[in-house]
């Protein structure tokens, strides 16, 4: 019998495992997409033949591909092709962004929408949204819809606002609210659902740039290391595009998709997806189901998460839930009895226990040992409900890139008590609950290095301490981007760390995060990134 080679032998380096030992080896040998040996560089070379590419490390550490656990690909993917990137331009001041807005509202047809994301109001000299007068004056001749870095805010301008037919007259909708000024004129900022009146006049997005952002922004991620992601709000057209990226070999990462059953207007596929009988896990290993995704309230950042006690700026406003806690209940005892994990937006406290109460009433109907349902973001997060979490089998994905990305005023809506809670990774972990990271990107950037940043040093983008007390070790951080990644989809068999075995899932890193100041990580660098077996990224020098 011939003798069988690695295909590809990385040496040289240190490969960090993140098994459950922390081992380490210094190569690592891959084989028809898996990884066929780990241990060290005689061993790993021993398996190379004529034909196999053999990687000098030179002393760079290998670590296996992040898994973001929860990101919006299709919306990062619109700021390719013809939105407003206000995340990427940071504007500093109002007359800076509205010099953006004016810009792209000179290139635009009259008439047409001007459109735009990833404003953030703290990063503004002035620490306030863009009043639809300011607008007008930027945009008189086009309707003009900005989303807040968040995604639960938007600013219109007048013409938005009358084509949507909202009026001092309006009333705030249902889990939505409408800001006005004291005589009750709107000042073209929305909340939450009241988002929804002006969305569904927006002319959709052609299939074609929703295929060809989805192509660039999975791109992207695997230029930041990120092999696998958990797409958190798929629907028909992208389910439908990630399916010809993959047919086509366009699609460089792993995707595990979350359709959503929220509502008609997001879109509901809990109907069609049980009559199917498809549960999480259908697919393979490239494109399958995760789980479902439902939202019940909104973002702390925004001030829209629903809180027990008021948020400090606006004494009167406790956030909102965004669900009927009937829909809610029904939605997820629907989606444990058919076998789907449900994954429940849920960021402010009182939203984590609805979202838990809703997940205990559905296990107590039909039992399911291990179901894994998840709880999204986290961020105003309690010691009793991880302690909840813990017992009724709970798995958080944490949002832990807001701390740095957009943590800036947390505290002073929150106050420094409770933002000793915001996004707890120390506290899971103490209290051995396996905690997945995510970006949530768009909203934060999906470099994870910005994630490990976060939860290790916590600091905002500004320097300032957000929630100290929460700092977890790095491994931990790692671990959380990563075995706990895969554990989030039900798939620690398979991938997450570097084993005999696993998918030859791999990211190399410009330096050793784990010898060097924590501060310093931002500024590491991802070299290459690997997806089975194969380079998908390799950093030009």
């Amino acid at each position: 019998m011939a003798e069988v080679h690695a295909d590809t032998v990385l040496f040289g380096g240190v490969i960090h495992t993140m098994d459950y030992n922390d081992s380490l080896a210094t190569a690592v040998a891959l084989k028809n997409g898996k990884i066929a040996l780990v241990g060290s560089d005689s061993e790993a070379l021993g398996t190379a033949g004529s034909e196999t590419k053999t990687i000098d490390l030179a002393g760079r550490i290998v670590l296996p591909g992040f898994i973001d656990t929860h990101v919006h690909p299709s919306m990062a993917g619109e700021l390719t092709t013809g939105k407003i990137d206000l995340k990427t331009l940071q504007p500093s001041s109002m007359a800076a962004f509205l010099d953006a807005v004016k810009r792209k509202a000179s290139a635009t047809s009259e008439g047409e929408w001007v459109l735009g994301w990833g404003y953030d109001e703290e990063r503004l000299l002035e620490k306030r949204h863009p009043d639809k007068r300011e607008l007008d004056q930027a945009s008189p001749k086009n309707p003009v819809f900005l989303v807040q870095t968040c995604g639960h805010v938007a600013v219109c301008n007048s013409k938005a606002l009358i084509q949507a037919g909202i009026s001092r007259e309006t009333q705030d909708p249902k889990h939505g609210v409408i800001d006005r000024h004291p005589d009750g004129e709107p000042t073209g900022v929305l909340r939450n659902r009241a988002q929804e009146i002006v969305k569904r006049i927006i002319p959709p997005q052609r299939y074609e740039e929703l295929k060809e952002g989805l192509r660039v922004a999975c791109e992207r991620l695997a230029s930041w290391g990120v092999t696998s992601i958990h797409d958190a709000w798929s629907d028909h057209d992208v389910v439908q595009a990630y399916q010809e990226l993959l047919a086509e070999g366009l699609l460089p990462i792993r995707v595990g998709l979350m359709p959503p059953v929220a509502n008609p207007f997001e879109g509901d596929y809990l109907e069609q997806l049980t009559s199917l009988g498809i549960r999480t896990g259908f697919g393979n290993s490239m494109l399958r189901i995760v789980g479902v995704k439902l939202a019940v309230d909104g973002m702390l950042r925004s001030e829209t998460a629903a809180l027990y006690e008021p948020y400090g700026r606006r004494n009167e406003n406790h956030g909102l839930l965004t669900i009927d806690l009937d829909n809610l209940r029904r939605k997820v005892m629907a989606s444990n009895a058919a076998g789907l994990r449900i994954c429940i937006h849920a960021e402010g406290d009182r939203a984590i226990d609805v979202a838990l109460d809703a997940i205990e009433a559905a296990l107590e109907a039909s039992p399911v040992k291990d179901h894994r349902h998840r709880i999204e973001h986290c961020g105003l997060c309690t010691s009793t409900q991880i302690r909840r979490m813990k017992e009724l089998g709970v798995v958080p994905s944490v949002s832990a890139g807001f701390v740095h990305d957009i943590g800036e005023g947390y505290k002073n809506s929150l106050g420094s008590e409770r933002s000793e809670w915001i996004y707890p990774l120390s506290f899971l972990t103490e209290s051995e609950v396996r905690a997945s990271c995510n970006s949530d990107w768009p909203v934060s950037v999906g470099n994870p290095m910005v994630g490990l940043y976060s939860a290790v040093v916590r600091k905002t983008w500004k320097g300032q301490s957000l929630g100290p007390s929460q700092s977890c070790s790095l491994v931990d951080a790692v671990r959380a981007y990563t075995l706990n990644g895969a554990y989030a989809s039900f798939e620690e068999g398979r991938k997450g760390s570097i084993e005999k075995g696993k998918l030859a899932d791999l990211v190399v890193l410009s330096r050793d995060i784990f010898n060097m100041p924590p501060e310093e990580i931002l500024a590491v660098k991802v070299e290459m990134t690997i997806v089975g077996g194969k380079v998908v990224y390799r950093r030009s020098t």
